[in-house]
């Protein structure tokens, strides 16, 4: 995995998660579930103990794939909700289930 700059989440003692680390579009309502995730697995990462700063950077190197895929999806999303009315319905109604499925599923294993 490549190298994080845990600074852009983590400065000396002082940790942001949630939106405050990894903003995205509300479209999926996963603002605060990503915010629960980043503490359960700053918790396990912590528990380890060692080295603060290799900790934090372990933290967002476990992070950092989650929350970008969280981010690329509801740019997709808005990104959709820019077609056509008539074209967007059609995609919708055709493809609703599948559409579903693929934008969730990776969210249903553990971070």
């Amino acid at each position: 995995m490549a190298e994080v700059n845990c600074h852009t989440w983590a400065r000396g003692r002082v940790v942001l998660v949630g939106d405050a680390a990894h903003a995205s579009s509300p479209n999926m309502a996963q603002g605060v579930a990503m915010a629960v995730e980043d503490v359960q697995v700053l918790a396990e990462v912590l528990a380890k103990g060692g080295d603060t700063e290799d900790l934090l950077q372990q933290f967002a190197q476990r992070r950092l794939p989650r929350t970008r895929w969280v981010q690329q999806q509801t740019q997709r999303r808005d990104r959709t909700r820019s077609l056509p009315t008539a074209l967007r319905n059609i995609a919708f109604r055709s493809g609703a289930n599948a559409l579903y499925e693929r934008g969730y599923a990776p969210l249903r294993d553990l971070p």
